[in-house]
């Protein structure tokens, strides 16, 4: 079993990121470099060219860097299109900033108003870059009452421009809001679940503590060695009962049923599974898994595959089969959910179910992943450290 498909997805999301920023570069360069050839063009003396040409590189600069330096790259590109915008006013410079620098600038704008934590910050900056462009209206306007070719075309671009930068900006903070509280709630409803598993959790080693309190207490002086070995193997049952909890603690208590016990619960579950139409398979490459396993172990693996084929059953509606495979050789607990789903289903790598999941197979100290799988389909793959493993 190979735990490929989420990190393939993961992995090409991250390639289509660096390829829009590595085009988004050239387009910043060969824009950098007309600039440079219309500046040696007009022949201006060469402090004030050389300025205009570094200030649109440094705006350039700034707008590659923005998302790891917002704040930084936004006051940067505002301050240094403000001084263009003076360097223009008192030499008659026409076009300045360059029109790459106000592309630069309006991407860093959306960028800053997204990303800036906190509201005075975003407020900040679509001001700041507001000021810059009433400042560059004011010099398109000044050249279109000189009949200067493309000026109202180029107002109206930087008025459009502006618009568009803040409105998109504002309308992706807004939706990385909702996102970032949808995702919170599902962590505080999946963390609540944990919660419920500690009282099953604390009463299977509780009672087994209890019991061997009762034996050494029925010991006699005469019997040492009984006592000494009760006490070492309540010692022992001690500190798994605090490994245990400390795993799956979390903040409340409320009912829950019976913690499930692999593998009859899977094959079970499975069972009900069928009933949706969907064949379901258990697939145990290992043999069963040994009875000594944590039940937090086992509520977590059968609660990842609960909802795996729940998100089987909504989105996969033209999936034939799914197989749950369920290997712990050596170290690891490798767990795979795999339907045979056409490509183009609707299901999302960052649903709240993939989300609960994860936070699930976190707690338990793996990881989980998601993605489609070759040729067709939808893989859900966690690994789990075995109990006991190092």
């Amino acid at each position: 079993m190979v735990l490929a498909g989420g990190r393939i997805t993961r992995r090409r999301a991250g390639l289509a990121g660096v390829l829009v920023e590595a085009a988004f570069g050239v387009l910043l360069a060969a824009g950098l470099a007309l600039e440079v050839a219309v500046v040696l063009s007009r022949r201006p003396s060469w402090p004030v060219g050389l300025a205009l040409v570094l200030i649109t590189a440094a705006v350039c600069g700034a707008a590659l860097l923005r998302r790891r330096f917002p704040a930084p790259a936004a006051a940067a590109a505002i301050v240094l299109c403000g001084v263009a915008e003076l360097i223009d006013w008192r030499t008659g410079r026409q076009g300045q900033p360059a029109p790459i620098a106000c592309l630069a600038l309006l991407v860093v704008v959306a960028s800053a108003v997204r990303h800036l934590p906190g509201a005075a910050g975003a407020v900040a900056v679509a001001t700041g870059s507001a000021a810059v462009a009433a400042g560059t209206v004011e010099r398109y306007a000044t050249y279109l009452a000189q009949d200067v070719p493309n000026a109202l075309t180029a107002t109206k671009i930087m008025v459009a421009g502006w618009a568009v930068a803040v409105s998109v900006g504002l309308w992706r903070r807004v939706g990385d809001a909702r996102r970032r509280a949808m995702v919170d709630e599902v962590r505080r409803t999946e963390r609540l679940a944990l919660a419920r598993d500690l009282h099953d959790v604390a009463a299977h080693h509780l009672t087994g503590l209890i019991i061997q309190a009762q034996v050494a207490q029925l010991a006699t002086d005469a019997d040492p060695p009984t006592v000494r070995a009760t006490l070492a193997e309540i010692e022992t049952a001690g500190a798994e009962a605090l490994a245990s909890v400390r795993q799956v603690v979390r903040l409340l208590r409320g009912d829950q049923p019976e913690l499930p016990t692999l593998p009859g619960s899977l094959a079970g579950l499975l069972d009900r599974f069928d009933g949706t139409g969907v064949r379901a398979a258990l697939d145990l490459p290992d043999g069963p898994p040994p009875a000594d396993w944590p039940p937090e172990i086992t509520a977590g693996i059968y609660r990842i595959v609960q909802e795996a084929l729940t998100n089987v059953a909504r989105h996969a509606r033209d999936a034939r089969t799914v197989t749950v495979t369920l290997a712990h050789a050596g170290r690891t607990i490798r767990l795979c959910v795999a339907d045979d789903g056409q490509p183009g289903r609707s299901a999302r790598p960052d649903g709240h179910g993939l989300v609960g999941m994860r936070e699930r197979a976190a707690a338990l100290g793996g990881e989980l992943s998601a993605g489609p799988r070759t040729p067709t389909g939808w893989t859900v793959e966690a690994t789990i450290p075995a109990p006991g493993g190092s």
